[in-house]
């Protein structure tokens, strides 16, 4: 399987392909079985519907986090934000997945004001860190000589992207690279969207693969990894 590529298929079969602890690292954000539409922008996404039932979501995560621990290392880092929708699901597989989870990351963002009367305004989202274990030890780092690596930080997007407004903060990918892997290291975002784990990984010499099956996201990836491969060839 080459690597520092796109693959422009379901995650599912990039994965059938890898073998066991394959990759050192995943960053990755699932869909979030929203009813089709981005939270952010309010489009519809172009190839993937994100209406499934609560039953067809469910199965589509866990198996999805399933193939990710095998293919993985060290850790999975799974990013998602709790809604109305889905998170009875994310309770049930936090609970499924008890015995993987090594620690709890929280993103801090703005918290908005809400539509609907009544409800807080949310202000986090989620990242799961699993692994083959849930000891909250993480052997494998490259931790600051302070060792100081907090499991909460506030990440702005300070990138936005038409049509596709779900992209998490390059700082976030940035962050989770530079503590828990190390310069040549490969690094797998299965839900690669606009690119953004790819683009950390160039940025602090790691390699990465990516699965998307929109081929216009692909494509706008790779204009977006050009500029960063560029730079790095300036030094």
């Amino acid at each position: 399987m080459k690597i520092n590529k796109i693959y422009n298929e379901d995650c599912f079969e990039t994965m059938k392909r890898m073998e066991d602890n394959f990759i050192d690292i995943t960053i990755t954000s699932p869909p979030y079985n929203t009813g089709g539409k981005s939270l952010s922008t309010g489009e519809f996404y172009k190839d993937y519907k994100d209406n499934l039932s609560k039953d067809e979501y469910f199965n589509f995560i866990k198996n999805n986090i399933k193939e990710l621990l095998r293919i993985s290392k060290h850790y999975v880092f799974y990013n998602f934000q709790f809604l109305t929708n889905n998170k009875n699901i994310y309770y049930k597989l936090i609970g499924e997945f008890s015995n993987n989870i090594k620690d709890v990351f929280i993103w801090h963002k703005q918290a908005l004001s809400q539509i609907n009367k009544g409800k807080m305004a949310t202000g986090y989202e989620v990242v799961l860190i699993l692994s083959n274990n849930n000891n909250m030890i993480f052997d494998y780092n490259n931790f600051p000589e302070n060792n100081y690596v907090p499991n909460i930080k506030k990440f702005n997007k300070l990138e936005s992207f038409k049509g596709h407004g779900a992209t998490m903060p390059l700082q976030m990918a940035d962050y989770f690279i530079m503590n828990f892997s190390k310069k040549g290291d490969l690094i797998y975002d299965c839900f690669s969207g606009m690119g953004t784990t790819a683009c950390a990984a160039v940025k602090n010499d790691r390699n990465y693969i990516g699965s998307e099956i929109t081929k216009e996201y692909i494509e706008l990836s790779n204009k977006r990894l050009s500029l960063y491969k560029n730079q790095t060839k300036l030094f």
